[in-house]
């Protein structure tokens, strides 16, 4: 009896574990099937290129347009790739510790809109050093050329406004030139565009009574408006302004005062704002620049260099248009 009782003891333990390895069995299987689901999906994200746009500051209405238009591009090549925009805020340090932020988190590329023409330009020394995919885009650096550029020539720009205005200025008239931040690219280069086609036009004689920046932005162009306006008791001929938030800014000022008839306020970038001011007749001309175009060209030029397997291609020059309110219409 004892031992007929320990061989039914026996079976009923065996089966026992048969039931439990069954189990686990099936356990298992199911966990093997979500897991593999998972991982398919985790592998196809893995495949996609992680792109980082490293903007200079989205505050600016113009550089924002360009962010926008590379998470659109983003999504429409969302089989291929995802897009995540850092705004540097204008902030170049802030901008470096992002591109560090992105060597870190394994971007397989970096867009780049350099906040500062020399302190920017660490950043692509270190994507070099990394093996990341690095494309400038908007601004350039003082290395740029390491690299492919998606952009405009800003030395274009500055000559487009001065051939503008030796069609409406006399000689001799008296000018103020409003820049963006010190030391950034288009500061630099569309200074140089104006001062090639304008300012050093010996048969024009144009006075430069000022030359300030307001850092892009629409508010501190308002102020500094107002401020020379006062100072030069109104007697300005022109308003030149590096972009258009801040030639907004100082046909605001202008209208407050009542003398934009009496001034004449050019931009670049050709903004909405500044288009329908063009249109309705307030603000005089403005310089067409792609942010679409460069957005987008900037995103697609990081896919082809990493499809292509290489560091650098041909740059792509997106060229400026003089915006006026003969054709303004075309750009709206």
């Amino acid at each position: 009896m004892k031992k007929g009782f320990g061989l039914i003891v026996l079976g009923l333990l065996a089966l026992l574990a048969v039931g439990l390895v069954a189990g686990c069995s099936r356990t298992s299987s199911a966990g093997a099937g979500q897991q593999t689901g998972a991982t398919a999906q985790q592998t196809a994200e893995a495949q996609k290129w992680r792109i980082a746009f490293l903007a200079k500051g989205n505050m600016d209405v113009f550089v924002k347009n360009i962010s926008d238009a590379a998470l659109r591009r983003g999504q429409e090549l969302s089989d291929k790739c995802t897009v995540t925009v850092f705004d540097a805020e204008g902030d170049m340090n802030k901008q470096i510790q992002q591109a560090e932020d992105a060597i870190t988190q394994r971007f397989d590329a970096i867009v780049l809109i350099a906040v500062d023409y020399d302190g920017s330009a660490p950043i692509i020394d270190m994507a070099e050093e990394a093996g990341i995919v690095l494309v400038g885009d908007n601004t350039t650096t003082n290395n740029i050329s390491k690299v492919t550029y998606v952009g405009s020539d800003d030395v274009d720009a500055g000559k487009i406004q001065g051939e503008y205005l030796k069609t409406r200025l006399q000689p001799g008239a008296r000018v103020c030139y409003m820049m963006g931040p010190i030391g950034v690219s288009p500061q630099i280069f569309r200074k140089q565009g104006i001062e090639e086609s304008l300012f050093n036009d010996a048969s024009m004689n144009i006075q430069v009574l000022e030359e300030q920046t307001a850092n892009w932005r629409r508010d501190t162009a308002m102020s500094l408006a107002e401020d020379w306006l006062t100072k030069y008791n109104n007697d300005i001929d022109a308003i030149i302004c590096q972009n258009d938030d801040m030639a907004m800014g100082a046909l605001e000022a202008a209208e407050a005062k009542g003398v934009k008839d009496q001034v004449i306020i050019v931009g670049v970038d050709a903004i909405a704002d500044a288009l329908k001011a063009i249109e309705a007749g307030r603000l005089d001309a403005t310089v067409f620049q792609d942010a679409a175009g460069q957005g987008a060209g900037g995103v697609d030029a990081a896919i082809k260099l990493l499809e292509i397997g290489q560091k650098k291609m041909d740059d792509v020059w997106i060229p400026f248009k003089a915006v006026t309110k003969d054709n303004v219409t075309q750009f709206m």
